[in-house]
């Protein structure tokens, strides 16, 4: 009877198995998340992909004597770590941004840069009003397990379901995700397949190619005017009022906690810091308050872009609404370090 009893729970599970098979050998080859594989480069292949992780996984495997970081959200996508190498006599960067990047995630990649002993000797940091102190300052929970202390199993496993999850929900792009999984080619929005640097980590940029003049250039043409110009009056890229309007304060005492914890860092290093507040379509201006306290933490060392301004006022200098052309990114390192002799905050 037991013989008959574990044949019936054999044949019952078997298939079961099988499939778990299938889909966990079908999962680990094509290793979307680049958990396994040691990569070459670690870029921003598929859209599901964290910036932040991938950068993580990147700095643990190189051997490069870093000593300066760039720490932000995807707008820091245009800050070129080898023009600030330019302007920063000696300093060699790594970037280490990630999407929609809080102060909590900020601290999180300085801690852990300081953990592996690397120098902090100079930090460019872009602080974005509408993401950088959002719940209370968190890092994503989904982040990679030495940022957040997670056990390796659990995050591994966390990608994996929600890789299936999504394809099992039949999700817009669960067809492009079972591709991924056979080896077929993908296209489109799931596949940026961006290609950062091998040396600085900038995010689809190569510094061995940089031209600095094609920097300063405005991808402003007549196709980008006609689509921006096509999506007013739909909500996309709103009015926005002429009249100086100002965020709600948003820094938390938590926040102020994890300031707290940055700036003892900075002061361990002897860190030569820029802290810039962004230029957003929004327009509202930095809440006076939440700079007040910015500024007991950090000193003159802050330069606010936001609110009504020349790079503002521009719409066309907001290709998707959220994030700002990369020349604007030049232009705010060039303003800075016109006065970094006196260290202005510039207005």
């Amino acid at each position: 009877m037991i013989t008959l009893f574990l044949k019936r729970i054999a044949q019952f599970l078997i298939i079961p198995l099988i499939v778990s098979g299938i889909l966990c050998s079908l999962y680990i080859k094509a290793d979307p998340f680049s958990d396994f594989k040691q990569e070459n480069n670690y870029s921003w292949k598929y859209f599901f992909q964290g910036l932040g992780d991938l950068a993580t996984k990147k700095l643990i495997n190189s051997n490069i004597n870093y000593n300066s970081f760039i720490f932000g959200s995807s707008r820091s996508a245009g800050v070129y770590a080898c023009y600030l190498q330019h302007k920063i006599p000696k300093s060699v960067f790594f970037h280490y941004s990630d999407w929609t990047e809080t102060i909590g995630g900020t601290y999180n990649k300085l801690k852990f840069v300081d953990s592996l002993g690397y120098k902090i000797d100079n930090v460019f940091w872009y602080i974005d009003t509408d993401c950088t102190f959002r719940n209370s300052g968190a890092d994503k929970d989904n982040n990679h397990y030495l940022l957040i202390g997670k056990k390796k199993q659990d995050y591994l496993l966390y990608h994996f379901k929600s890789y299936y999850k999504s394809i099992f929900k039949f999700s817009p792009n669960s067809t492009d995700k079972i591709k991924i999984l056979l080896g077929l080619p993908v296209k489109g929005e799931i596949y940026p397949n961006w290609n950062s640097d091998l040396f600085t980590n900038d995010p689809n940029h190569n510094c061995d190619t940089v031209n600095f003049a094609n920097y300063s250039k405005s991808n402003i043409n007549s196709k980008l005017i006609s689509r921006i110009d096509s999506l007013k009056g739909t909500g996309f890229f709103y009015k926005r009022d002429t009249i100086q309007q100002y965020n709600s304060a948003q820094i938390s005492e938590n926040e102020k906690e994890i300031l707290l914890k940055i700036s003892e860092i900075f002061n361990k290093h002897k860190t030569n810091y820029y802290i810039v507040i962004t230029p957003l379509y929004d327009q509202k201006k930095f809440n006076q308050s939440d700079y007040d306290i910015l500024k007991m933490f950090f000193g003159n060392r802050l330069y606010d872009f936001s609110g009504i301004n020349d790079i503002t006022n521009n719409e066309y200098n907001y290709r998707d609404r959220t994030h700002f052309q990369y020349c604007i990114s030049k232009g705010i390192i060039d303003q800075i370090f016109l006065n970094i002799d006196s260290l202005e905050v510039l207005e």
